[in-house]
């Protein structure tokens, strides 16, 4: 059987060689419906349905059950494609195919141009579309991308704390970052696409870990400079620049309390210069004469044997005079006092 295959791919190399694609493989026709459908991704949120607008060709199955989609319609660029057949009844496809969702279905994923061949090898049931042997190496990277994440998926069985379980994303996410980086962009995308689906426990982590790893940013410009003019790659763009503003402004601390105490200290200090600016106005009508003089003679740093000189008074007195200076201008101390102004 590989030898079949090898052989076919050589005798299909002419025709790509000359701007033709040719994408075949084979099924058991009797587990699968008359029919198989070769699918262009503009939108790599939609990898995993079945999209009316995004078919691009189907082909009948033979007695055999090999399919083959040829012609030479395809961009010269890579793009992304899928191939998949469903056990969809012929009255059930339509309405399948409307709202994308064919449940009993098998599905490759990949990259290809219009020079390009691709055989998928026959196999069992739930083992078709495992294996291609393909002129585009960027299809076989993402074969290698599909096999890490199953791996993944196992290794992840059985752990029980989320410690571990982040542990285990951070290795492998890792090594999917470091295997495609290297590759095709689409590659990258594909890994972005598989890693961000909000239904599996890969995009709470592709969350907490964005702004920690170079690779979104770097596909960005990579994509950019590779497939700039494509839908997919404006996509791309577009939602990464979204993504990590709202990301960065999540993980940004909420200083709302900080400004909360500082608008009250600010709101207290206020208090105190009002307050000092009310006692400081009411010194003229609390004070007696005799007492003004008394609290002119402390701000002028006086002693109380001094003021006693020069008012000619008693030291008792002064003493007296100090202490209700003290009560009506609610003061402890000859500092305080000192602080003060007199209007």
């Amino acid at each position: 059987m590989k030898f079949y295959y090898l052989l076919l791919s050589l005798l299909l190399l002419p025709a790509t060689s000359f701007g033709q694609y040719v994408f075949e493989g084979q099924v058991d026709p009797g587990d699968w419906n008359g029919q198989a459908y070769l699918s262009e991704i503009e939108d790599y949120r939609k990898l995993n349905g079945v999209f009316n607008e995004q078919l691009i060709q189907w082909v009948s199955l033979d007695s055999l059950g090999i399919f083959r989609f040829k012609g030479n319609k395809l961009s010269d660029k890579n793009k992304l494609y899928r191939i998949h057949v469903d056990r969809c009844a012929s009255y059930e496809q339509d309405l399948n195919h409307f709202t994308g969702n064919c449940e009993h279905s098998k599905a490759m994923i990949i990259i290809a141009n219009n020079k390009d061949s691709i055989t998928l090898p026959q196999r069992f049931d739930n083992e078709i579309f495992c294996e291609a042997i393909s002129t585009n190496e960027a299809t076989l990277a993402l074969l290698k991308v599909d096999s890490i994440m199953e791996a993944m998926k196992y290794e992840s069985v059985g752990l029980r704390s989320q410690t571990a379980l982040d542990n285990l994303l951070d290795d492998w996410t890792a090594r999917l970052h470091e295997f495609g980086k290297d590759q095709d962009p689409l590659v990258g995308l594909y890994i972005y696409a598989r890693l961000t689906d909000r239904s599996t426990i890969f995009y709470d982590h592709y969350v907490k870990r964005l702004q920690q790893t170079p690779f979104y940013a770097d596909l960005a410009s990579r994509l950019e400079a590779a497939y700039g003019d494509s839908k997919i790659a404006k996509q791309y763009i577009r939602e990464h620049e979204v993504e990590s503003s709202l990301i960065a402004q999540e993980s940004s601390p909420d200083r709302s309390t900080e400004y909360l105490i500082a608008g009250l200290v600010l709101f207290l200090i206020g208090c105190g210069f009002y307050y000092l600016k009310i006692r400081n106005s009411s010194i003229k009508i609390t004070l007696t004469p005799q007492e003004e003089k008394v609290f002119q003679l402390i701000q002028e740093n006086k002693t109380n044997k001094e003021i006693a000189g020069e008012l000619f008074i008693s030291h008792s007195t002064v003493k007296s005079h100090v202490n209700n200076i003290y009560r009506k201008l609610g003061v402890t101390s000859r500092d305080e006092i000192k602080s003060l102004k007199i209007k």
